[in-house]
Order: structure tokens, then C-alpha cells, then sequence
């Protein structure tokens, strides 16, 4: 069977292709009896309109793409949701690719994504790709999420936390409950948040006297942001001849990993060890011991990514803006004073 097109539309109906054509763009000037006969002929026939022909029409595809590290993060989850249910009311439908934190995938996507034409590109970068992404800022209107990429060339928006500030309410918080051997799980460090978290706990560190070099023994790190390096972080440090008083998971995968390791050792948390985490963790309160973590918005994060990139879809030569969220520390249950 040859496929529908909108002269067979016209001829069931009885209107001109031009009615049929604005009818299917959404367009006005369309009387509602005239429409309602052109939706029945499209019911009839059952007429499928072609997005690609239509898209080079109008040079839109409302097509929108979101490119994270872990999708199984509950940061990123809630942080999709609120950008979809944003960009779906504006009529943008949004492609959820998953990177796994590897640049070869990340680049992958951006090559496909750029051959789909899509109207934007929301983006939590591996940190390896920079160059590529500063060139396709130009031409593809773009937000970074949590990761930044600090090249003048980058030509789109950033949204994030104060990692920085975030690191420093959670390692005070160990200091004023008499912590020294401070555990430090991180992950990243070509990353923004890898370097301004650890950066954060080495200032800090530093304020109350002690010194985050090569000596440190109390330092792990990963390689993904994930609950494995939560885990073998967890198992390295509890194992040292002496372990240290507390752990800093810096996200929330990370956190759980070691929630996971500690359990499975039976290691009582805090009275053996107490525990804090960068970012909220899904259903904490749930948790035997509920987190002590600094606050993270996915929300606040989701609307303002969603907000930037439509205006930027408008008018991609705007300037450079920043969104910054200042994280909170949330204390509960899973630190002590010793």
C-alpha cells in the first residue's frame, strides 16, 4: 500500500493541500469546521505526517537531547523528569542518552545527535571531549549540567552547584565533631566537580592543620562517580592498619557503595565510623541511619537548564550565563562526636 500524503488528505476531504498543510503545521486562518473535517480525513486515511520533510520546512525538528554519565543516579533521574515535563510543554520532545562516563560514547552521541538535527543539547560532560563541544556550541545551542568546561570557546550556558562551597560544609561538619582521619572517596579529576569538590576538602583540611598531599593515607580515588569506587574506596580505607573516623563519599553513588560495603562487614555507622555525602540520596530515610549530605536540587537544576536552553534555541548568539546552586548541609543520624 503507497503511503498517505497530504493531496490524499485534501481529496478526502475536499480542500485545497494548502488547508490540508496548515491544518498539520498547527498553523491559523483555518475555520474549526474546516479543521474538523481535514482531522477526519486524517482519522480515515490514517495519516502519519512525515517529521523529517516537515522539519526541513521550518528548520526545526523540536527535538531536544540530554547526554548525562549515569542515568541510573537519582540526581540525574529527577533532574531529567523536570526538564522533559518543561521542554513538553513548549512542544520539545527530549532524546535521554547515557554516556557511562566514557568520552568514545560521548562523542558517538554528539556526532548522531548533530545528524538529527537537534534544536539543543543539555550536556553533563565526560571532560575529555572539550574541544568538540566548544566547536559545537556554535552552531547547536547548549547547557552543561554540573560540569563545566572552562575554555573561553564554549559559546553555551552552565548550571550547577558550588562544589567547592558544598565540600567545605561537609568536611567542617567532620572537623567540629572532633574528626582528624577524614576518609575521602573521589572520582573524576578532569572533571570541574572532581577538582572543586577535592579542592574543597584540601582547603579545608588545610584550615584546621593538616595537609592533603602524598603522605595523606586517607584518600581513594575512583574512576567513575559510581557505587563500585564507593565500594572499593570503603574497602580501602577501612582496611588500613588504622582506618580512618569518618568518610566523605563525594556523590551520592559513591555514598551508597559505601553504605554497601560497610554494611556487608558489619561495620556500625557512625559508631565506628561515621559518614557524610555529597548530594541527596534517593529514599535516605529509609536508611537504618539516615545521611548526613549536602543538599543537591535536581529540581531547581532541571528548571533552569530547561529555561536557559529554550531561550537559547531563540537566539544562540546571546552571551554566556551561569547558574549556580549553593548547596546545604543537611545533618541527620550517621555522624558522631569523638
Amino acid at each position: 500500500m503507497s503511503e498517505i500524503t497530504i493531496k490524499d488528505i485534501a481529496k478526502h476531504a475536499g480542500v485545497s493541500v494548502a488547508t490540508v498543510s496548515r491544518v498539520v503545521n498547527g498553523f491559523m486562518g483555518v475555520s474549526p469546521a474546516t479543521m474538523d473535517k481535514v482531522n477526519k480525513a486524517i482519522a480515515d486515511l490514517n495519516y502519519v505526517p512525515n517529521a523529517t520533510a516537515r522539519s526541513l520546512k521550518i528548520d526545526r525538528t523540536n527535538l531536544l537531547a540530554m547526554l548525562v554519565s549515569n542515568i541510573s543516579n537519582s540526581h540525574f533521574t529527577s533532574m531529567a523528569k523536570t526538564i522533559e515535563s518543561c521542554c513538553r510543554q513548549e512542544h520539545f520532545n527530549i532524546l535521554l542518552c547515557n554516556t557511562e562516563d566514557d568520552p568514545d560514547i560521548e562523542l558517538e552521541y554528539l556526532k548522531r545527535l548533530t545528524e538529527l538535527r537537534v534544536d539543543g543539547i543539555i550536556l553533563n560532560t565526560t571532560g575529555l571531549n572539550d574541544a568538540y563541544i566548544c566547536s559545537l556550541s556554535h552552531t547547536i545551542p547548549m547547557v552543561l549540567v554540573d560540569r563545566s568546561i572552562d575554555d573561553p570557546d564554549f559559546a553555551g550556558d552552565f548550571v550547577g552547584s558550588n562544589g567547592f562551597d558544598g565540600m567545605k560544609l561537609l568536611t567542617s561538619h567532620l572537623i567540629e565533631r572532633g574528626h582528624r582521619r577524614i576518609g575521602i572517596i573521589s572520582s573524576n579529576q578532569h572533571v570541574s566537580t572532581g577538582r572543586e569538590r577535592y579542592a574543597g576538602f584540601v582547603d579545608t583540611m588545610k584550615l584546621a592543620g593538616i595537609s592533603i598531599d602524598d603522605q595523606y593515607p586517607y584518600k581513594y580515588a575512583g574512576k567513575l562517580f559510581n557505587e563500585e569506587d564507593g565500594i572499593s574506596g570503603a574497602r580501602y580505607l577501612m582496611n588500613l592498619e588504622v582506618p580512618p573516623t569518618a568518610i566523605i563519599a563525594a556523590n551520592n553513588n559513591m555514598a551508597i557503595g559505601v553504605y554497601k560495603y560497610l554494611g556487608s562487614q558489619n561495620i556500625s555507622v557512625p559508631d565506628t565510623v561515621s559518614v557524610v555525602s555529597y548530594g541527596n540520596i534517593s529514599n535516605s530515610d529509609l536508611f537504618p541511619v539516615v545521611p548526613t549530605f549536602t543538599t543537591l536540587n535536581p529540581t531547581f537544576i532541571g528548571e533552569k537548564t530547561a529555561t536557559l536552553l529554550l531561550s537559547r534555541i531563540q537566539d544562540n548568539t546571546r552571551s554566556k550565563r551561569e547558574v549556580i546552586f549553593q548547596p546545604l548541609l543537611l545533618v541527620n543520624e550517621s555522624t558522631k562526636s569523638i
